[in-house]
């Protein structure tokens, strides 16, 4: 019995959770696009299992019914700017479009060649 009380209060500590995380907006500082956010960390508290290599802003997926995440923008390990995914490219850590122009001599080429790719898709 008293373990079965135990579960009630996880149950409600989860539930109390899932109703502090709160909306918000995050601006990447590369394209100027606002997105919403309700949670800044590696792993939302809505979303068991899913735990992001870097903190970023999350957001609850609006497109499932089920309880997924999406890291919307994260902040460049090289300039501190916050960007949204579409700015930036993950290679170890988190690095803005800009940062990996300026400072395409230290990445390896497929990344170069990745961002040159995502660009002229981009620009089509």
């Amino acid at each position: 019995m008293a373990h079965h009380n135990r579960e009630t209060v996880t149950e409600r500590e989860t539930v109390q959770e899932r109703e502090t995380v709160q909306r918000d907006n995050v601006t990447c500082e590369n394209c100027d696009i606002t997105l919403p956010y309700d949670f800044y960390g590696r792993k939302a508290p809505y979303c068991e299992g899913v735990v992001y290599l870097e903190e970023g802003y999350l957001l609850r997926d609006p497109f499932t019914p089920e309880s997924r995440v999406l890291q919307v923008a994260i902040t460049c390990h090289s300039c501190s700017r916050t960007v949204c995914m579409s700015c930036s490219l993950f290679y170890g850590k988190a690095f803005c479009v800009k940062c990996i122009r300026e400072e395409q001599h230290s990445f390896p080429e497929q990344v170069v060649n990745l961002l040159n790719k995502r660009e002229a898709t981009s620009n089509t």
